[in-house]
C-alpha cells in the first residue's frame, strides 16, 4: 500500500471543494449503539440495522447524520460478507463502525430476498433489478428518517459499485440527501464496463506470460489459480460451455482455425462484443443491466447530481475501472449541478480499496482504516 497519507491524497485530489481546515482535528472515536429494525419492502421484509454514536460519548445526543449504505451486485447481506484470500471480509460492517464512531448514524440492510450471509431466496435471481433495488433503498431510508437517532436535515448516501448507481438515482429522486460518497463508481456505460471484465481483465489472465494465446490448460490454470472473481469470470468467457465433470476446452465458437487454442488478437478481440451481447442477454449473467431494464450509471446522471460527491477509486479495481472515475469527475464538473466533487484514486486497491497487487488479484480484502477515516472527515465537513 502507498506511503503517502490519505489526507495529503485527499488534498492532492480534490477538484473544485475547499479542503477540511487544517485546524480541525479530525473526528472523535466514541462507543456506537445498535439499533436492529425491520423493513417491508412490499413482497418481502429486509433485516436492517442502524448503528450510530452512544448519547454519551463525544458526538453529543443526537440526533445525528444519517449515512445509508447501498451494496453492489449481487445477493448480499447487509455486512456485504465476502470471502476472500486472507479470511472473511465484512465490508459495510466495518464501514459502519468506523463511521459510526465518528459522529454517523449508519444505515445498512439486507439486501431484497437475502436472509443472512450466503442465504438467499431464489426469487432474487429471478426477480432482482436496479430500479426495484432503488425503491428498496429508499424505503429502508424512510424507515430509519423515523428513527429518533437520525436527523432528517442532514443525509447522505454511500454507495458501492452497483449501489452507487441505485444510491445516485435515488438521491435524484428524493432531492433530500445532501452529498454522495461513491466506492468504485459505475462511470462508464454498463456495457464498456463488463466489456473490460474481459478485454482487461479475463483475458489477460487466462494467456498469463504468454499474453498471446489460450489453451485448454491455461483456462485450467485460470480456474484454479489465484486470480480474482472478475479475473476468472472475464477468462470463462474464452472456455467451451459444458456440463459438471466435463473437460475445460477452449470455446469452439472462437476457435475459428480448430487447432485447440485461441489467438488473443485475431480469435478472442474481435469476437469481444459478440460476447459482451451474450452478457446482457437473457442468458448472461448481466441481463439485469441491460438497455431499458436498468437505473442509468452514475456519469449518465451526472447533470443531474446537485450535491458534493466523493469518489473513491482502487486504482486496480478490476469491477469498476479506474478510467470510470476520470470520466464521472469530468461528468459531474462538465453537468454544473454539483457543486464540489472530490475524486480519490487509492494506489494499489481494488474494488473494495483493500489492497489489490493488479487487476488480476483484485479480490476481497479490507480496506485500510484510514480511507475510511477520511471519508469520515469528508462527511463531517459536509453536515456541518
Amino acid at each position: 500500500m502507498p506511503s503517502l497519507p490519505w489526507i495529503v491524497l485527499l488534498s492532492l485530489l480534490a477538484v473544485g471543494c475547499r479542503a477540511v481546515p487544517a485546524e480541525l482535528p479530525p473526528p472523535a472515536v466514541g462507543n456506537t449503539v445498535r439499533v436492529p429494525f425491520a423493513v417491508d419492502l412490499g413482497g418481502w421484509t429486509s433485516q436492517a440495522e442502524l448503528v450510530h454514536p452512544a448519547p454519551a460519548g463525544p458526538h453529543g445526543i443526537g440526533p445525528w447524520p444519517v449515512v445509508l449504505l447501498v451494496c453492489g451486485n449481487g445477493p448480499h447481506d447487509m455486512d456485504v460478507t465476502l470471502r476472500g484470500p486472507d479470511g472473511e471480509v465484512k465490508l459495510f460492517a466495518q464501514i459502519a463502525d468506523v463511521l459510526a464512531a465518528r459522529g454517523f448514524a449508519v444505515v445498512r440492510y439486507h439486501k431484497r430476498f437475502v436472509k443472512a450471509p450466503g442465504r438467499f431466496d431464489a426469487r432474487f435471481w429471478k426477480e432482482q433489478s436496479t430500479v426495484v433495488f432503488t425503491a428498496d433503498a429508499g424505503k429502508v431510508l424512510d424507515a430509519a428518517l423515523a428513527l429518533p437517532a437520525c436527523d432528517r436535515e442532514r443525509v447522505f448516501v454511500y454507495g458501492w459499485s452497483e449501489g452507487t448507481a441505485v444510491g445516485a438515482q435515488l438521491a435524484i429522486e428524493r432531492g433530500d440527501v445532501d452529498g454522495l460518497v461513491l466506492q468504485g463508481a459505475v462511470g462508464l456505460s454498463w456495457r464498456a464496463t463488463v466489456r473490460s471484465w474481459i478485454e482487461d481483465v479475463g483475458v489477460p489472465y487466462a494467456a498469463g506470460e504468454d499474453a498471446t494465446s489460450i489453451t485448454s490448460a491455461d483456462l485450467v490454470a485460470a480456474a484454479r489459480g489465484k486470480g480474482g472473481m472478475v479475473a476468472k469470470l472475464g477468462a470463462s468467457f474464452c472456455m467451451e460451455p459444458g456440463r459438471l465433470g466435463q473437460p475445460v476446452r477452449v470455446s469452439s465458437l472462437l476457435d475459428r482455425d480448430q487447432d485447440g487454442q485461441l489467438d488473443v488478437a485475431s480469435e478472442v478481440v474481435p469476437q469481444l462484443e459478440a460476447m459482451v451481447d451474450f452478457a446482457f442477454s437473457p442468458q448472461g449473467n448481466t441481463h439485469i443491466y441491460a438497455e431499458r431494464r436498468t437505473v442509468p450509471t452514475v456519469t449518465e446522471n451526472a447533470a443531474k447530481l446537485a450535491m458534493p460527491v466523493l469518489i473513491l477509486q482502487g486504482d486496480n479495481d478490476a469491477s469498476t475501472p479506474a478510467r470510470g472515475a476520470l470520466v464521472l469527475e469530468q461528468a459531474l464538473v462538465r453537468g454544473g449541478a454539483c457543486p464540489a466533487v472530490t475524486r480519490v484514486e487509492i494506489p494499489g486497491a481494488g474494488h473494495t480499496l483493500g489492497p489489490a497487487a493488479s487487476l488480476q488479484d483484485d479480490q476481497a480484502r479490507a480496506p485500510a482504516a484510514a480511507v475510511l477515516e477520511q471519508v469520515a472527515v469528508w462527511l463531517r465537513d459536509r453536515s456541518r
